[in-house]
């Protein structure tokens, strides 16, 4: 009997040049950035799940 095992990682990086150039964004913003970032991720995947439920 055939065997299926999917697996995704995903790892990123961001580094910058100049550490103090970034005067114009504040822990509240990249804060709020991170969690609107999950939230979106968290939705496309159990958008992907409900569409990949199939019985069998």
């Amino acid at each position: 009997m055939p065997i299926e095992i999917r697996e995704l990682i995903i790892k990123t990086e961001v580094n910058t040049n100049d550490k103090y150039n970034q005067n114009g964004i504040s822990k509240d913003d990249i804060t709020n950035l991170k969690r609107q970032l999950l939230e979106e991720c968290k939705r496309i995947i159990t958008k992907s799940k409900r569409r990949n439920n199939y019985k069998r």
